[in-house]
């Protein structure tokens, strides 16, 4: 996908602020909130005919909003196998963090010397954030709230360019970041974390809210890495299982 590609995020998908105008739609969201959220999994094959009868539609309109999250790049279409859920990487995370801290430590830096008073004070009501590890229905409003916070920093920056930049690659690290939080947050010191970066910016020191941002995308991409590691693990662990007991049965063993 391409990086200036404006992709929704789980912001745009509250079901309380999106007034539908037409089936795909309907069918997008669903889609979308539950990949993003990771009930579909990475590289889950998804059935066609199950998503039509659960979703109470016809193939048309999934197909709709199967390939526009394909254009997305949030499934990916394999010819004569259908549909599944795009794969992550480590290497695809670690580049997108990558540019995330490029792109977002200079945003909170131009931040430092572009906010006024009324923005900062919006970045202290965004700052707080709360979760709980293992309860995954606290990890959206999580995840609004934090994402809330950084397009708030962006915006702050006063370059409209770097500010879509800034929100197209945090839509492209929604599902690593929902991984992330299986690793556990602790919720307290995310929120010191950004309490901390608007006091920088309160500051006008445009070189410690940079640094700032930086240490803060690192620690979170760690997380993000090793959460996937985990996942990836456990997939392998579950795989072999599964093979070692089918060979059982066959008396293959």
């Amino acid at each position: 996908m391409a990086i200036l590609t404006r992709a929704m995020t789980l912001i745009d998908l509250d079901p309380l602020l999106i007034p539908y105008t037409a089936l795909p739609d309907r069918v997008y969201d669903v889609l979308k909130r539950r990949i993003l959220t990771c009930v579909m999994e990475p590289s889950k094959k998804l059935n066609e005919r199950f998503l039509s009868a659960e979703l109470g539609v016809s193939r048309t309109p999934l197909r709709e909003a199967l390939n526009r999250l394909a254009a997305e790049g949030l499934v990916d279409l394999i010819p004569y196998k259908g549909y599944v859920v795009s794969p992550l990487t480590v290497e695809q995370i670690r580049n997108l963090s990558e540019l995330r801290r490029v792109v977002e430590s200079e945003a909170a830096a131009m931040a430092a010397v572009r906010s006024t008073v009324a923005d900062q004070k919006r970045l202290l009501a965004l700052a707080e954030l709360r979760y709980t590890p293992g309860n995954r229905k606290t990890y959206e409003k999580y995840l609004q709230a934090n994402t809330a916070f950084h397009f708030a920093v962006a915006r702050c920056s006063r370059n409209p360019s770097l500010e879509q930049v800034v929100i197209s690659v945090l839509g492209q690290l929604q599902r690593p970041l929902y991984l992330g939080l299986d690793v556990g947050v602790n919720a307290r010191q995310a929120t010191a974390e950004h309490l901390e970066l608007v006091k920088a910016i309160r500051a006008k020191s445009a070189a410690r809210a940079r640094k700032v941002m930086a240490e803060q995308l690192m620690r979170a991409e760690k997380r993000v890495t090793a959460a996937l590691t985990k996942m990836q693990t456990s997939t392998s662990s579950d795989a072999k299982q599964m093979l070692w007991l089918g060979r059982r049965s066959k008396g293959m063993l």
